[in-house]
């Protein structure tokens, strides 16, 4: 069963994450697929226009637990990295549809996002600190910068789960509807988009990024390598067996 879905449709690339009996956590091939898929974007001048999305239900609960537990090794390992990468050197609008649960990398990849529309039960959590981790793609730098760091701290240092009308209010999110909205709405936003004059749209993203291009991608390799020290302290090893141990 493929776990990451894409579609090619009116200039946009559709990529749907449908591992629900995980909630769509994110496996290391996941991340792969999503990469490669981002990759040919770039090169691809038919799409216009990249729309992220999960189920009606679910987003994603963040990476795969069983992921973490394990060592880090082998070059498979950098599939997570290389999504990362091509988040950020995206040249073409990036919306998602949210709905139910984004966790983790699910709650960091909205700040790489050009629009977000949520659903009233979205819950957005920065569970990082709890798991014996620190927060990854840039997220300590981009946090603060949308939410300011009151709120920046709440979220990653306490871990508070953060509901519909506290991100729009934030400006985390751009929009929020019923959930059986969501995902048409997102369409017809990377629809709309997808219609603007290219060129223009490219450099207007590009003039809205660039301030934080390199200090963004030198925060990543910043995260990337405390992450990694954290992951293999016995703090976090004992959280992720516990995790893994409890009754599904």
């Amino acid at each position: 069963m493929k776990f990451v879905h894409a579609e090619y449709t009116d200039g946009i690339l559709i990529l749907k994450l449908n591992r629900p009996g995980k909630k769509n956590a994110l496996t290391q091939n996941m991340y792969l697929r999503l990469a490669l898929a981002l990759e040919d974007a770039n090169s691809d001048d038919q799409i216009r226009a990249v729309l992220l999305q999960g189920s009606s239900a679910v987003f994603t609960s963040g990476n795969d637990i069983a992921d973490f537990a394990d060592d880090g090794s082998g070059t498979e390992k950098r599939a997570s990295e290389r999504f990362m990468r091509a988040v950020m050197q995206l040249e073409k609008p990036l919306v998602a549809g949210v709905c139910g649960y984004a966790v983790g990398i699910g709650a960091t990849m909205l700040l790489h996002c050009d629009y977000v529309v949520a659903s009233v039960d979205v819950r957005i959590r920065f569970p990082f600190v709890d798991l014996g981790l620190c927060p990854e793609f840039a997220s300590t730098l981009l946090l603060p910068l949308v939410v300011g760091r009151a709120k920046a701290n709440e979220w990653m240092l306490i871990g508070a789960t953060i509901q519909a009308a506290e991100a729009l209010a934030a400006g985390l999110v751009n929009q929020v509807l019923p959930n059986d909205q969501v995902l048409d709405d997102a369409g017809s936003v990377a629809r709309a988009l997808a219609k603007k004059p290219a060129e223009a749209l490219a450099q207007t993203r590009r003039l809205l990024k660039s301030a934080q291009r390199d200090i963004m991608a030198a925060r990543v390799d910043e995260e990337r390598e405390i992450f990694r020290t954290l992951r293999d302290t016995p703090d976090a090893q004992r959280i992720f067996r516990d995790f893994l141990s409890r009754p599904r």
